[in-house]
């Protein structure tokens, strides 16, 4: 298992918002797509989304004004089973 280093991470980063999908970087770094999205939430090397936008501006102004440059947010949302009004079967135990 192995990390990203924080020259790495810029350059995920800035791939991410010149639009680069998750599997075209995987198969570039050959790395887990949970390593992309590690950099992504900002769970590991903290720091480099801010040193990438800066570079990301200057390198490509125009698009710098239409990018989101916060972190990542899963969209997916667990949806767990309310637990029984009743206690159904248990009552036969007691």
């Amino acid at each position: 298992m192995t990390y990203f280093t924080n020259d790495e991470a810029v350059a995920i980063w800035k791939a991410k918002w010149m639009g680069e999908g998750v599997q075209a970087l995987v198969l570039r770094y050959e790395r887990s797509p949970f390593r992309f999205y590690e950099v992504w939430t900002e769970q590991k090397n903290n720091g480099t989304r801010l040193i990438a936008y800066e570079e990301f501006k200057k390198e490509h102004p125009h698009l710098a004004l239409q990018t989101n440059p916060m972190p990542h947010t899963p969209r997916r949302q667990v949806i767990s089973r309310p637990p029984p009004s009743s206690p159904g079967q248990l009552d036969m135990f007691s």
